[in-house]
């Protein structure tokens, strides 16, 4: 009788040590819990890479290019109808943080006259200051940075206001690329934002009028930590 409590005990035992998994710690919280630096010898390189894993959980080393390289997002169609694509959708900012923000900068052009030459454009969501107080506002909004591109260093005719494309930001939160080409009506496209101030998400979107087609590349997403 004592030999089979004491055999009951031991696989109570040892199935909970298999379960659950602590160095370090007596009390791990997880199947592996580890309380201090870890250190895996067959993940280390001299390039500085990003460990990450793969659909079977495997981990993997990948370079920041690998994560971080430009991803070509076609919003298209024959009609000239308004048509909508999202560029990106996710994580922002972080609504407790007056001072957390985020930018995403993409490279895009169209297919319409006027606007066949990249325009570069970094859309950059962060608080509002209060021109009153010089305090922040409490609300997060888009800022949009916009540059034509350049051909071997020199200036091409379009590239010179109030040549095409033309740039303006009509509403809150909004970009209008407008071209000289007509289908329609006269090309153009919007980069539009839509913030939401409590999850601290954006989305961002493609929004073509009067064109085939906007390419635009999506070349980077920085988000700020929190503090």
């Amino acid at each position: 009788m004592k030999t089979r409590i004491i055999f009951f005990v031991a696989a109570i035992f040892f199935s909970n040590l298999k379960s659950q998994v602590g160095i370090n710690t007596t009390t791990p919280t997880h199947t592996l819990d580890v309380d201090g630096i870890t250190r895996i010898r067959g993940l280390a390189n001299t390039e500085g890479k990003i460990v990450a894993a793969d659909q079977q959980g495997v981990l993997t080393l990948i370079s920041p290019e690998e994560i971080f390289s430009p991803k070509a997002l076609l919003n298209t169609s024959t009609s000239p109808a308004e048509q909508r694509m999202t560029i990106y959708e996710g994580q922002c900012f972080q609504p407790t943080d007056n001072s957390s923000s985020c930018t995403v900068r993409v490279n895009h052009y169209t297919s319409c006259a006027g606007f066949t030459r990249a325009v570069d454009t970094q859309v950059v969501v962060g608080q509002t200051i209060n021109t009153g107080n010089g305090q922040f506002s409490g609300t997060w909004a888009s800022s949009f940075i916009d540059n034509k591109s350049y051909i071997g260093g020199i200036t091409a005719a379009e590239q010179v206001a109030p040549d095409y494309p033309r740039i303006s930001y009509p509403t809150a939160n909004s970009a209008n690329y407008l071209g000289a080409g007509s289908f329609s009506g006269q090309c153009n496209a919007d980069i539009v934002t839509t913030i939401n101030q409590t999850t601290g998400s954006v989305k961002i979107e493609s929004v073509k009028r009067s064109m085939f087609a906007h390419l635009v590349y999506l070349l980077t997403v920085s988000r700020s930590r929190s503090n």
